[in-house]
């Protein structure tokens, strides 16, 4: 009911999938310098037989609903399923004649998803993600705030990311296979594209960054915005990051409504998904 609702196209366990984890395969794509040897090794010659709940062809996304959670096993065979699916995807395009044909599609590929939803259905709508995914990775964010936060940071005379911070983030990838956690069902407030994100950032990313680059396009004439953009232009080979430059993108952050970007879960559409949702596992005999 819930996909019905949102109009979103469905197919319920349309193909199981033999899957077995190969990590000299896994070494070879483009994830080998971020890989965990102690992560993914213990995993090489695993076989698991796969049947995911659903598949939703539009949006390219493998989707599985369990309990409270999920279960090692669980995570391990989501992601050999995007692993696999990826490699799948990038191999048969590259066969194919290279160009700009070729890296569309492989864009393609970075849009598909598998992803685990656990707990109880939200009402009215998520406090908490309640999504674990892997794969889907241009939906959510803003490239915009990514690039704010490390301009401000390498101002600050300091990394982007603390020796803390990054140890306690590998540990994550250790525990979850590089899974996300925190996601949950978004609909973007512009474009209205359905999508799975992260719960309390901008949703659609694309959107989100159309909005920053537009504001900063219409106070080019303000000083803020053309010393910035003057400076910018000599010191291209700075090894820090402009003041002013930083101040102008400071300042255009500022223009923008936070809560507006960030309340893709909060939609009608998406409420009325989750109160059918509830209404019909209710008609089935369970509490809603």
């Amino acid at each position: 009911m819930f996909f019905e609702t949102l109009g979103i196209k469905w197919w319920h366990e349309p193909e199981g999938f033999s899957l077995r984890f190969d990590y000299s395969d896994f070494a070879k794509t483009e994830f080998r310098e971020r890989s965990v040897p102690q992560t993914f090794g213990r995993l090489d010659g695993k076989e698991y037989w796969y049947l995911p709940d659903f598949y939703l062809p539009e949006l390219n996304y493998w989707f599985e609903i369990k309990g409270p959670n999920p279960t090692r096993e669980d995570t391990e065979k989501a992601f050999m399923l995007e692993h696999m699916a990826w490699i799948t995807s990038v191999e048969k395009e590259r066969k194919t004649k290279h160009g700009t044909k070729f890296w569309n599609k492989l864009d393609k590929a970075h849009e598909l998803g598998v992803f685990i939803t656990y707990g109880d259905i939200p009402w009215p709508f998520p406090e908490k993600g309640n999504i674990l995914g892997y794969g889907a990775i241009w939906d959510s964010g803003s490239r915009f705030l990514m690039r704010l936060a490390w301009e401000e940071e390498r101002l600050a005379g300091g990394g982007a990311v603390s020796v803390e911070e990054s140890e306690r983030w590998t540990n994550e990838e250790r525990k979850l296979l590089r899974g996300r956690l925190n996601l949950c069902w978004q609909e973007c407030p512009l474009c209205l594209k359905i999508g799975i994100g992260y719960i309390g950032e901008p949703f659609c990313e694309s959107c989100h960054d159309k909005i920053a680059e537009h504001i900063e396009a219409h106070l080019a004439e303000y000083p803020v915005i053309s010393e910035a953009e003057t400076s910018h232009r000599t010191q291209k080979n700075a090894k820090l990051p402009n003041a002013w430059n930083v101040q102008a993108m400071k300042l255009t952050r500022s223009l923008m409504n936070p809560e507006f970007f960030t309340s893709g879960h909060k939609s009608p559409r998406l409420q009325k998904a989750y109160s059918a949702a509830r209404s019909a596992r209710f008609e089935h005999g369970e509490s809603p």
